[in-house]
């Protein structure tokens, strides 16, 4: 009678070795099969998405606007990447399995890719941090990166609850004011940024909602301690930018100059929202 070994079902040998790796190679192929391979993207907002969740090689195109650095918070890596102007003639022979635009983008072009079959997705504007993480978590599902999706959100959400942790007990009064007195009030970003960053957003308090303007002397009465800007194109000059050096505004944060924020930050809403809050959190200390 022929003695065995006494078989071991946790000792690997060689051919359950090789089925592991067959099985987990054909699980990986399975999965990548689902992923969309080739998307392009027509708007600069779901240009930075696309950039941050999905590797070059699935990315076919990009809008000709995530290479501005005025503009885009991801043009160096939008930099090797075909770009396209939203145009669907430009988009069809690139034969896309996905294509991500927003309300910004040419919707006769868009109607036009839906009705030759092709897949567009909407991605809605967000005017706040939660339709940020939306945003995030829907494009992150769309291409199949539903775990990096997860990271850059917990990533955003841990920055700026770090922001939280270091504010004082003292809440000061601040606006955005840009070029032709256009400012942020209420369901904006740079309303809820500079909530959470420590201050009171005076455009809010004398009842503007959304982006608006306000008048110079509606500005004078609401008193703000500080004000912020955001210059597309730092170092240029036109007569509504003038208008944020009247001497007015300085007298009355007492000679506190205005504060940049990268205008970048704000273009699109994304994960960058972190930065900002950063920015506006370093101001007020």
């Amino acid at each position: 009678m022929l003695n065995l070994p006494p078989h071991n079902n946790m000792t690997p040998t060689p051919w359950n070795i090789a089925f592991a790796l067959t099985l987990l190679f054909l699980v990986s192929t399975a999965e990548a099969a689902t992923k969309p391979q080739r998307i392009v993207s027509m708007n600069l907002c779901t240009d930075q998405l696309l950039l941050l969740l999905v590797q070059p090689e699935r990315i076919v195109s990009v809008s000709a606007l995530s290479l501005d650095p005025h503009s885009s918070f991801m043009a160096e890596a939008a930099q090797n990447h075909h770009t396209n102007h939203g145009k669907s003639e430009e988009i069809l022979p690139l034969k896309p399995d996905l294509v991500l635009a927003s309300g910004y983008a040419a919707h006769p072009a868009v109607e036009l890719l839906r009705k030759l079959g092709h897949r567009v997705e909407m991605l809605p504007m967000a005017s706040t941090i939660d339709g940020i993480r939306n945003n995030i978590s829907t494009v992150a599902s769309l291409v199949g990166e539903e775990l990096k999706g997860a990271e850059i959100i917990e990533q955003m959400d841990r920055r700026i609850a770090q922001v939280r942790t270091q504010l004082t007990n003292t809440r000061k009064r601040a606006i955005f004011y840009q070029p032709r007195g256009y400012t942020s009030g209420k369901n904006t970003l740079q309303d809820e940024a500079l909530r959470i960053a420590g201050w009171d957003n005076v455009a809010t308090t004398v009842g503007i909602n959304g982006y608006s303007q306000i008048g110079l002397e509606q500005l004078l009465m609401a008193q703000p301690e500080q004000i912020f800007t955001s210059s597309y194109a730092p170092g240029t000059s036109s007569l509504a930018q003038r208008q944020l050096q009247h001497p007015v505004l300085r007298k009355l944060t007492d000679n506190r100059p205005k504060v940049e924020i990268d205008y970048r930050l704000w273009m699109c809403d994304g994960p960058m929202i972190a930065d900002a809050i950063e920015a506006l959190a370093a101001a007020h200390r």
